[in-house]
């Protein structure tokens, strides 16, 4: 207690001395320095700042050269941030695209003497907002030269400038940088020249150092310079069939404008013969005319108009038809037959041509004369390619007769044509004669091809000198290397097992008729094929698998495919350079009766096309394609 008591005195007596100190010392008071420092750009509120801004201010006061200013930033007016402290200058810039386009932000100054400090007002601007897309001006339409192509500027942020670039192509969208401009809305293009009546895509895309944006795409066809524009037929549409209890026929085409400002003529032409030579009408103005009083009942009709300007610079529309028809049904059909590639013609084409008053046809085919089988319905053209499963997939007889009819509609009636007969050759034989060796291979008609329904399997070329015969391996010595540049050819051994798990491939394999294995410089040789005949190359496969889609429909019952139309894909052999127990005899069979594999002449040069029972084509990269062997199958050129 008595220690409190003498710790409570001895601290009154210190600040009793203290204060009676400060009085009497007149010379200890304390001078606080003049300091002031005032924002000035950008002003407040300022709109459409970039994203890069420049800050300034001014500061006055005591000693104002040793001033030192912290700069604040923020989107909050009383949430500002410390972006840069103890700057010297009276100016600070944002780098780096730190500020983002469309924001509004709030900015101060604090500037200090090193022991005080004075802040300024709170200043706010909105920076630019982000880029919209530009607006296409021209061209649109029709384009002609010199091409200036224009579209509507995008405003620019302060101190900023824009770039644009312009791109052009007939892709859609166009992806060639044809040119680059800054600040404008304007690009005459300096390139090659374009090509008359092609259609053209373009666009334009805008950027700064922070954001860019792509303008929609606009087209153009391109036309010569001086000439009007293309007139276009409106209506009627081409194959139109009019009836005259519906009215005045009205011929209606768009506008032609020339680029000179010149008067456009449109001469119409009509006529009954194709292309129309008699001209009906010409005059400025309206794009239609009424042609009612040319016309003359249950006629097929042909027309166009034809723009021109002063100079005699013109453009003609295409040719359409109509059939200007009276109160009865279309015409009667007449039939004509056009045979494929001679003889060899599955894809027969049965043809009737033009029948006035028809809207559409149906398309009988049978065994039975007359046919009741409707192939095809309401078909609009002058023809129709028969398809395979149209006739009856018997095509082991190589010749049958078939009838067809085809009956023309319209909202009157109806009109049947007489009936035709065709044979169409399916299948047939080819005689491929080889110095001493003379070996017969069926073909069939697949589609629009003809392909050898047999594989190869010559020991020869086409000159008569012979292959080279693979020796049959008792080790895992093969004479099959990466190295080889002889003609190689292998076939199955004969009776080769049974192998444990698969099945035994005697005959027809064992005596060639299934075909021989070839190494891969044997498909590439000129002398394999006769003349003719090609070995299947990319172009035939694409052919193939449009046609038929499932592959199983082409493979061999040994796969449990169908082989519906008679290709009779079976392997002649999956051959490799190893020797071991799962390929005896260098034969993988595990691989051969899962798929069928032929070599093929195309982009890769070890390529392997297969066929697989679960109806999937595949092109196979096989590796080093000296190390294995395929059958070869041939195409008719």
């Amino acid at each position: 207690m008595k220690y409190i008591k003498n710790l409570f005195l001895i601290t009154m007596l210190s600040l009793s001395f203290f204060v009676i100190s400060c009085e009497d010392d007149d010379n200890n008071t304390v001078v606080i320095p003049n300091i002031d420092v005032a924002i000035q750009s950008p002003a407040d509120d300022t709109q459409s700042v970039g994203f890069n801004p420049t800050f300034t201010w001014a500061a006055s006061g005591d000693n104002v050269d040793a001033f030192k200013y912290d700069f604040y930033i923020g989107t909050e007016e009383n949430k500002l941030g410390l972006r840069a402290e103890n700057i010297t200058a009276l100016e600070y810039r944002i780098t780096n695209n730190t500020v983002l386009k469309g924001n509004k932000y709030y900015w101060k100054v604090v500037a200090k003497d090193g022991i005080y400090e004075k802040e300024s007002d709170v200043w706010s601007f909105t920076t630019s907002p982000a880029l919209s897309e530009p607006v296409l001006i021209g061209p649109i339409g029709f384009g002609r030269d010199p091409l200036n192509f224009e579209w509507e500027p995008l405003p620019a942020a302060t101190d900023e400038a824009l770039t644009y670039k312009i791109y052009l192509g007939q892709d859609n969208p166009p992806t060639e940088l044809v040119g680059t401009v800054e600040g404008t809305g304007t690009f005459t293009y300096d390139g090659p020249e374009l090509t008359e009546f092609d259609t053209y895509y373009w666009r334009v895309e805008v950027s700064d150092m922070l954001n860019a944006s792509m303008s929609e795409v606009g087209t153009f066809q391109k036309l010569l310079g001086g000439y009007p524009d293309l007139p276009t037929i409106v209506a009627p549409l081409n194959n139109t069939l009019l009836f005259q209890r519906d009215g005045d026929v009205i011929l209606d085409w768009t506008d032609s404008t020339d680029p000179e400002g010149d008067t456009v003529t449109y001469d119409v032409y009509l006529d009954t013969a194709n292309p129309p030579v008699n001209i009906v009408a010409s005059f400025s103005g309206d794009s239609e005319y009424n042609v009612t009083s040319n016309l003359v009942e249950n006629t097929s009709y042909y027309w166009h108009v034809v723009a021109k300007d002063a100079s005699g610079n013109s453009y003609s529309t295409e040719t359409f038809n109509f059939d200007y028809v009276g109160s009865s049904g279309p015409a009667t059909p007449t039939l004509s037959e056009e045979v494929v590639d001679g003889t060899m013609s599955l894809d027969e084409s049965i043809v009737w041509g033009k029948v006035v008053g028809a809207a559409t046809l149906d398309v009988y085919i049978d065994e039975m004369n007359p046919p009741t089988t409707k192939v095809a319905s309401d078909v609009t053209g002058e023809g129709y390619i028969v398809r395979p499963r149209d006739i009856p997939s018997d095509i082991t007889v190589a010749t049958k007769t078939y009838y067809a009819r085809v009956v023309a509609k319209n909202v009157d009636g109806e009109a049947e044509s007489s009936v035709i007969s065709f044979t169409p050759q399916l299948t047939g034989v080819y005689t491929d004669v080889r110095g001493s060796e003379s070996l017969d291979y069926n073909w069939v008609r697949l589609g629009s091809q003809v392909w050898m329904s047999d594989n190869l399997r010559t020991k020869k070329l086409t000159n008569g000198d012979d292959l080279t015969k693979v020796v049959q391996p008792t080790s895992g010595d093969y004479p099959i290397t990466g190295s080889t540049t002889e003609l190689f050819y292998d076939e199955h051994p004969v009776d080769n097992g049974p192998i444990a798990g698969h099945p035994t491939f005697t005959s027809p394999w064992s005596d060639g008729s299934n075909g021989r294995a070839y190494s891969s410089r044997v498909r590439r040789e000129p002398l394999i094929a006769p003349e003719g005949w090609h070995v299947i190359n990319d172009s035939d496969i694409s052919t193939l698998r449009s046609n038929f889609p499932n592959a199983s429909d082409l493979l061999d019952e040994w796969y449990g495919g169908s082989d519906a139309y008679g290709a009779n894909f079976v392997i002649a052999g999956y051959r490799y350079n190893d020797f071991n127990a799962g390929r005896p005899f260098g034969f993988r069979y595990g691989v051969e009766e899962g798929r069928v594999a032929f070599w093929i002449n195309g982009s890769g040069s070890n390529n392997a096309f297969e066929l697989y029972p679960n109806g999937n084509y595949r092109t196979f990269n096989q590796g080093n394609e000296h190390n294995r062997m395929f059958g070869i199958r041939l195409v008719k050129d």
